[in-house]
């Protein structure tokens, strides 16, 4: 969201810069790493993704970029490509970021660092993901979904989901899509063009994921994970997490783990009803909508991003 209008755990700090005014206090416990060059600290990281070499990227919304992070975790040269990136898919080697205040969609080279193109979509691109070899965007302002042509990054398709979109993730068979005003998750279906909209499953869907045959949606409002049956889009199991519940990725075992911007937090959920387990919290405190946090697990490790706390911090997960 942006408002714009049995596991060990082992707590790493990665990437920090202190308080957003760029000077302040490292926050985190621990220590923080500086940046790998001289250039100022990039601020407010949010979404984050993975290249098939294994290198993490991650979008900087404060400070209009994305960096990699360096073996021992920390940011480097920051590539300027739009104001407020938010969220990044890797597809045919390439990362593409959506920027939400301009309304741009802008594709980079990871090897060098460049920007290969940059194109309008508007309407608050938020969400991005990659289904079947295509590219795919949430247009938060419409609410929409999109296909965006990566020769040249203009619209190709587009399909009304409704309410006010964040966040898309893939299925095996369908793209799904979380209304975060509306409560509901939206089915979209690209061969056939059909859209299914769930009933009201919680308040405040954030993201969504896919793990065990079921479609499992963060709700931050409401204080859960819901999981869905991705074909009827009924829910079929709810289960409570404190925190403000956000980002969604699979653990090495299978267990979901789970974001939360309070702190922010990471929870495991086992998929299996078995019992959630906080496996770390953080300092900083809430973020109260400015934006959002995300999770991004590579491994047996967790990435963890904190928007006001300027920090991407690594837990490493064992079953």
């Amino acid at each position: 969201m942006w408002r714009y209008l049995g596991t060990a755990v082992l707590l790493v700090v990665l990437t920090g810069c202190g308080a957003a005014s760029g000077g302040g206090a490292d926050r985190t416990p621990g220590g923080s790493t500086p940046p790998s060059s001289a250039q100022p600290p990039p601020l407010g990281p949010v979404g984050m993704a993975r290249t098939p070499d294994g290198a993490v990227w991650v979008a900087y919304a404060a400070s209009d970029g994305i960096a990699r992070l360096d073996a021992k975790g920390r940011p480097g040269r920051l590539v300027h490509v739009g104001d407020a990136p938010l969220r990044i898919a890797v597809l045919d080697g390439s990362l593409w970021v959506t920027s939400i205040r301009d309304g741009r969609v802008t594709q980079v080279d990871p090897a060098t660092g460049t920007v290969v193109r940059s194109a309008t979509v508007g309407d608050q691109p938020e969400g991005i993901t990659v289904y079947r070899g295509r590219l795919f965007v949430v247009q938060q302002a419409r609410g929409a979904l999109i296909e965006v042509d990566p020769a040249t990054g203009r619209r190709l398709h587009g399909w009304l989901v409704g309410g006010e979109p964040r966040l898309v993730t893939p299925g095996p068979d369908a793209l799904y899509v979380g209304d975060n005003a509306g409560g509901r998750v939206a089915r979209v279906d690209p061969a056939s063009g059909r859209v299914d909209r769930s009933k009201a499953v919680c308040a405040g869907v954030q993201d969504l994921q896919v793990a065990g045959g079921t479609v499992w949606a963060a709700c931050m409002t409401d204080q859960k994970v819901v999981g869905l049956d991705p074909d009827t889009l009924r829910v079929t199991a709810s289960v409570a997490i404190a925190g403000d519940p956000d980002g969604i990725d699979v653990g090495p075992g299978g267990d979901l783990v789970v974001s939360g911007q309070d702190g922010p937090r990471l929870t495991s959920v086992p998929t299996d009803g078995g019992k959630t387990r906080l496996l770390t919290v953080g300092t900083t405190g809430r973020l109260y909508d400015e934006a959002n946090d995300d999770v991004l697990v590579v491994g047996s490790t967790a990435y963890l991003s904190d928007y006001t706390g300027n920090t991407v911090s690594r837990v490493r997960l064992s079953p």
